[in-house]
């Protein structure tokens, strides 16, 4: 999976009944993502040396790992291990509590300037995707050593949204495809969703920013991770979500239409 996913959270499964319509929750209803639409380049993540290992960094975090394919403990839980086939090609597979997430291929081009990143996958409905992400270098480095800002993002099969009323003070937030779910309050307290690919510790609070906008913060163990606002547009056709990770200035945006 793309490496953003690591700061990416994801949410649910069955909607709670509700009497509440899209006409006094702007945000209720199903959303798809538009890649055509959405922007996801500018993100950087690094591969430096350190002694006898590698530090893997993107959007403010990072962790260690040695490219012998062997498994190490990673970000949020998840168990990752890393491979060379040559000085050009490394392999990276990334588990959690056992279920592969994705498998990743990191290939550099002759000249060393481009990376790209062809990660495949099952998610945990039974669908499988397939993402390409494509980097430039930034400075110096030799093979994947470096920084590398993301240029272009391509998947196979994009997000749906399924949101529905929680009360008149907040939203059941569904990603069906990840079978994950979040019942918010826009009070701006801390709640706990549920999902099989979701990090111990991980929190979410949301509060209205206007009418047809309210902002949700990602947090792990208490500890701001990821900042969005999402906006639904003035004629209710697309939903907009605008953010990035609290330690970097980073953001990108992604756009959702109305099914």
């Amino acid at each position: 999976m793309h490496v953003r996913a690591t700061a990416t959270l994801f949410f649910v499964s069955i909607l709670p009944a509700v009497q509440l319509s899209a006409a006094d929750n702007p945000f209720v209803g199903k959303w798809k993502l538009d890649p055509s639409k959405s922007e996801f380049a500018g993100p950087t993540m690094k591969i430096e040396r350190v002694g006898e290992k590698y530090q893997f960094s993107a959007g403010g975090d990072s962790y260690t790992f040695q490219a012998d394919g062997k498994e190490r403990p990673a970000l949020y839980g998840r168990v990752v291990s890393w491979r060379e086939v040559d000085p050009n090609t490394w392999e990276r597979t990334t588990k959690f509590k056992g279920n592969v997430l994705a498998q990743s291929t990191l290939a550099i081009s002759s000249d060393g300037k481009t990376l790209t990143e062809t990660a495949k996958g099952t998610r945990p409905d039974g669908q499988a995707f397939e993402s390409t992400t494509v980097y430039d270098r930034v400075g110096e480095g030799s093979g994947p050593v470096g920084t590398w800002r993301s240029k272009t993002v391509t998947m196979s099969a994009p997000t749906t949204y399924d949101i529905a009323p929680n009360g008149s003070d907040g939203i059941a937030f569904n990603i069906p495809a990840m079978k994950a779910m979040a019942l918010l309050k826009f009070d701006g307290k801390d709640y706990r969703p549920t999902g099989p690919t979701l990090p111990d510790g991980l929190t979410l609070s949301a509060v209205k920013e206007g009418d047809r906008s309210f902002a949700l913060t990602q947090k792990i163990k208490g500890k701001p991770m990821f900042k969005s606002v999402f906006e639904v547009s003035a004629d209710g056709k697309t939903l907009t979500s605008t953010g990035g990770p609290v330690a970097v200035n980073e953001p990108t945006k992604a756009v959702y239409e109305r099914q």
